[in-house]
């Protein structure tokens, strides 16, 4: 099949299955508004405009806004998918809008997981249905003992499940099974929304760990008001007892995995971490150790290294200090930031949504390595290469690799 041929089928897919998905919004959208204050309502519908205000700028402008602080793309097409005012036809194929790379690695396009794909509306529906119906937050976390040699591999945004017959997820994961990993963990994100579908279809692929797995919490399950996300927690990852958050331990080394969704503001689709109480004092619990690393979906940083998010400073507050290190995923790339502080910082997002080079990364002085690695994928020209970090940590020392897809070394630490 030509590439051609490829991405009309693929449209005609998505026409499919956005009729489906289009009755199923306008019939939540009117359940929403007739449970929402006022005030409540005039809340989103004017998120809904800024989506796609922000997305009619960046395809004129090649940016985001200065004025405005960014809103969640999974928005763009909502007021014309609703029919709420008039609002201008955003592009909806190649053909109206040829994919390019923005300065951050995202592709602005209507192609699939691209940024204007038409499917990123079940994100948008699931969130209008579950925006009052969380699953309940577990407060089970495991505790579990790790050798003093141990191997972790780690892998960010993976889930968008074997979508063609090259699929990065599926690349990345055979990588990760050459690991022999003590505990793979999914630093969270299925996609589109997290549902129990997509969960159970998109995560049947992953490599278990020679002890375990486990699987963070983000904003996509919480879409789905994470419902999905803790019934595949007992289904393939049993060590975690059910709940989104956990700790790893040895006499050296204590990796604490949270869940930075969870307690996240709604209305901004969960886009920004934050901890909830039952989390701060677990943690304050604890054991100490002379190495610290946290995992995370949600970054400590914004994506340049130069300014720390809200999640930094209560992370280290209910730690009692800042991390050694600290891997995080939602930023769909792979990055190695400079040491700040005492903190190692690395972005593990690129497990499988298709990106490209990270333009404004380049010669900056907080950034060690990002990926720039073309993958050779006809499919997607513009993406760079996916993969995963391997780690490894003897007494208290860490060797770290980042691998690509293909299975070669992007960066290491040694």
């Amino acid at each position: 099949m030509s590439l051609l041929h490829h991405w009309e089928h693929e449209f005609d897919k998505v026409k499919v299955r956005l009729h489906g998905l289009v009755t199923r919004l306008e019939m939540s959208w009117k359940k929403l508004v007739n449970d929402l204050e006022p005030e409540e309502f005039q809340a989103i519908v004017k998120l809904l405009q800024r989506g796609h205000d922000q997305a009619r700028h960046v395809i004129e402008h090649g940016d985001l806004p200065d004025d405005e602080p960014a809103v969640p793309w999974e928005l763009a097409h909502g007021l014309s998918i609703l029919k709420i005012g008039n609002p201008t036809p955003l592009p909806q194929s190649e053909d109206e809008l040829p994919t390019r790379v923005l300065k951050d690695g995202t592709l602005l396009g209507c192609r699939k997981w691209e940024l204007l794909d038409l499917l990123w509306s079940e994100a948008l529906l699931k969130w209008i249905e579950n925006l009052r119906h969380h699953a309940p937050f577990a407060t089970n976390p495991a505790l579990v003992k790790m050798d003093s040699d141990v191997v972790l591999a780690i892998a960010g945004d993976w889930g968008t499940g074997p979508f063609d017959s090259h699929a990065p997820a599926v690349a990345v994961a055979n990588q990760m099974q050459l690991a022999q990993a003590d505990f793979t963990i999914h630093l969270g994100d299925v996609y589109y929304a997290g549902t129990h579908s997509q969960e159970d279809v998109d995560m049947v692929g992953w490599p278990q760990g020679k002890h375990g797995s486990f699987t963070l919490n983000s904003n996509h399950e919480m879409y789905s008001g994470a419902h999905g996300y803790f019934k595949e927690l007992a289904k393939r990852f049993p060590v975690q007892q059910g709940t989104s958050y956990f700790a790893l331990y040895n006499d050296d080394w204590l990796v604490v995995g949270l869940d930075s969704a969870y307690a996240s503001d709604a209305m901004n689709l969960y886009m920004d971490g934050t901890l909830n109480t039952q989390q701060i004092e677990w943690m304050k619990t604890l054991p100490k150790r002379k190495k610290l690393m946290v995992l995370s979906h949600h970054q400590g940083f914004d994506i340049s290294g130069h300014n720390k998010t809200a999640l930094y400073q209560p992370v280290c507050d209910a730690l009692g200090r800042e991390p050694d290190y600290w891997y995080w995923g939602h930023l769909h790339n792979g990055i190695c930031y400079a040491t700040q502080g005492g903190l190692h910082a690395r972005c593990a997002g690129h497990g499988a949504i298709p990106y490209g080079t990270t333009s404004e990364l380049n010669g900056h002085a907080r950034v060690l390595w990002s990926e720039t690695q073309l993958a050779g994928d006809e499919a997607y020209p513009e993406r760079v290469l996916n993969g995963y970090v391997k780690v490894r940590l003897v007494g208290d020392n860490i060797e770290e690799t980042f691998y690509g897809e293909d299975g070669s070394v992007r960066w290491s630490s040694k």
